[in-house]
């Protein structure tokens, strides 16, 4: 029938355009306030940072990427490299444009520091993109190697425009590498690194 024939056009249609959406959006940064807490070997450690740097990127209109920024807890002189978790799922709002991580998902990744596999477990409490106010915001708690006690990180950013990193490492000598921040850094920086025109996770 005609109705049905309707109906099936609007349903491709959503098909394509969520697919198209989810494929054009890139890695998307977003700076913001961090706190990060844990106890270890019975001692507490906290801090507060006033600016971390997290990428959130789109696989499909149900699974995404969260990058992790590296974190330091200066009081211990412990630093815990940066990190993705890959393939976390979320519900998508077609309205808003908005995704809603499901709450309390696995976090099960590995990662290589100095020619050794480190793994990161833990778990992904809530996270969520607010795409009017473009924003992101997340909760987990997780353990690094073989580290006697979990971190339980809390984030909220606003989206940055990367361009200004990109123009950045334009033209510059093969050796040089940078932060997110524009700062030369060296090498063998932990973290998320622009070497050579393109972003590096260490």
């Amino acid at each position: 029938t005609r109705f049905m024939k309707r109906i099936l056009t609007l349903f491709i249609a959503f098909i394509v355009y969520s697919t198209a959406f989810a494929q054009q959006q890139g890695p998307m940064y977003f700076d913001g306030a961090s706190s990060f807490s844990g106890v270890f070997m019975g001692m507490e450690a906290s801090q507060e940072n006033p600016c971390d740097t997290v990428v959130f990127e789109l696989k499909s209109t149900t699974t995404g990427d969260i990058t992790m920024p590296a974190i330091t807890f200066n009081t211990m002189k412990l630093t815990i490299p940066s990190f993705t978790i890959h393939g976390a799922t979320f519900d998508f709002d077609y309205t808003t444009l908005s995704a809603t991580f499901h709450a309390e998902q696995a976090i099960d990744e590995t990662i290589v520091v100095d020619d050794a596999e480190k793994k990161i477990s833990g778990t992904l409490h809530e996270a969520a993109y607010n795409h009017e106010e473009r924003s992101f915001s997340l909760k987990l708690t997780y353990t690094y190697g073989k580290m006697p006690g979990s971190i339980t990180y809390v984030f909220k950013g606003a989206y940055i425009k990367p361009d200004g990193i990109e123009s950045i490492t334009a033209g510059q000598a093969e050796s040089t590498t940078f932060n997110l921040f524009g700062q030369r850094v060296t090498d063998n920086a932990h973290g998320i690194v622009i070497r050579n025109g393109r972003k590096i996770i260490r």
